[in-house]
């Protein structure tokens, strides 16, 4: 018997399978993180090691999570490679049975309890992220992680803070006076050292407490977003990557930021702020400087060529109280030390006590 084959119909079929074949390959190989995670989302569990593995392709590790219900779950969470996981220097003794970890990271799409590990916190507060490499110590090597993602962004997780005086970097110099308007400059006279956010345990302001008192800030990030908790007064701000301002913001002291990266800098406008200080009574010499909610900050993130520091600089604007913009910069350098909770004891009450 002889088969007739229509030419036009094999050419078709051709295209047809060398698409499939493509799209396979691409869907393959980007299967462990955009085909089995859901990397827009993002979830935080806490939990006991049972089980670890430095296996290939994916390491995971495997931990006992107490639910809501008080009933105890099974969990695993995605690492990297096994292989490249030892030669970052990490080592399953930092898994140990029993030990306590928290990870940050993203879904499973159709698993509930496995997630893919963005970052790892154990119980001493050593905060660990995905792409760092160790020491023997096991302390996390600054400048030598991956500097990019998987996105292609840089990479400004971790744990940031000021550099100390004298190590060459410099704290800088310190920032310019405001430049009040008159409302500003009636109004300020007005409160006293009583009327400080800091001594009632509240935050001041996104851009005086982000290297107050050489804090160390944790850094969490995603495609959709960065999340940064400040070591001072537990301040939590939220970076969204993927969309504008909504319509209504509900006024808050760390307001509505909405960032965008270009080339490798990471370009952040703010506002929705409620009424607060810029600079409170009994800080630095001279009166109280408020803000109001039309204030707007720009701030612009970006990393040093080793990836171990990171430059912030920043412009407030604000129509009623002050009469120019108020620019001004600071480095944090990546640090190994944990992030720390601000364990505030407000005064107020027994300041004058004998």
């Amino acid at each position: 018997m002889t088969m007739t084959i229509n030419k036009s119909y094999l050419a078709g079929a051709l295209v047809f399978v060398c698409a499939s074949i493509l799209t396979s390959s691409t869907g393959f190989s980007h299967h462990g993180v955009t085909g089995q995670f859901d990397l827009d989302q993002n979830v935080t569990v806490t939990g006991t090691v049972n089980r670890v593995r430095f296996v290939n392709p994916h390491g995971y590790v495997y931990f006992k999570v107490i639910n809501e219900a008080g009933e105890e779950e099974q969990w695993r969470c995605e690492l990297r490679s096994g292989s490249l996981l030892k030669r970052r220097g990490w080592t399953e003794e930092m898994f140990a049975l029993g030990t306590k970890i928290t990870v940050n990271g993203s879904p499973d799409r159709r698993d509930s309890k496995t997630c893919y590990a963005h970052t790892i916190t154990f119980a001493d507060g050593k905060i660990v992220n995905r792409r760092d490499s160790l020491n023997d110590a096991g302390q996390v090597v600054s400048g030598e992680r991956e500097l990019k993602r998987e996105d292609g962004t840089p990479n400004l997780e971790g744990n940031w803070t000021e550099p100390p005086r004298g190590r060459g970097r410099g704290r800088g110099a310190r920032p310019p006076r405001y430049v009040m308007t008159q409302i500003a400059r009636e109004e300020g006279v007005n409160y006293t050292e009583a009327d400080n956010p800091r001594f009632m345990c509240e935050p001041t302001n996104i851009i005086l407490d982000y290297n107050f008192d050489q804090m160390v800030n944790k850094f969490e990030q995603s495609e959709t977003k960065i999340v940064i908790t400040y070591g001072f007064m537990d301040v939590v701000r939220t970076i969204h990557l993927d969309g504008e301002f909504p319509e209504t913001i509900e006024p808050s002291v760390t307001g509505y930021s909405v960032g965008k990266w270009e080339g490798d800098t990471l370009v952040v406008r703010t506002k929705g702020f409620g009424p607060g200080f810029l600079q409170a009574p009994g800080g630095r010499p001279g009166p109280a400087i408020r803000h109001g909610e039309q204030m707007e900050i720009t701030e612009r993130f970006y990393l040093n060529e080793a990836g171990n520091e990171l430059k912030r600089e920043y412009t407030v604007v604000d129509p009623v109280y002050l009469a120019q913009p108020h620019t001004h910069q600071n480095t944090s350098v990546l640090t190994s030390d944990p992030f720390l909770e601000y364990d505030c004891d407000d005064l107020t009450v027994d300041k004058y006590a004998e």
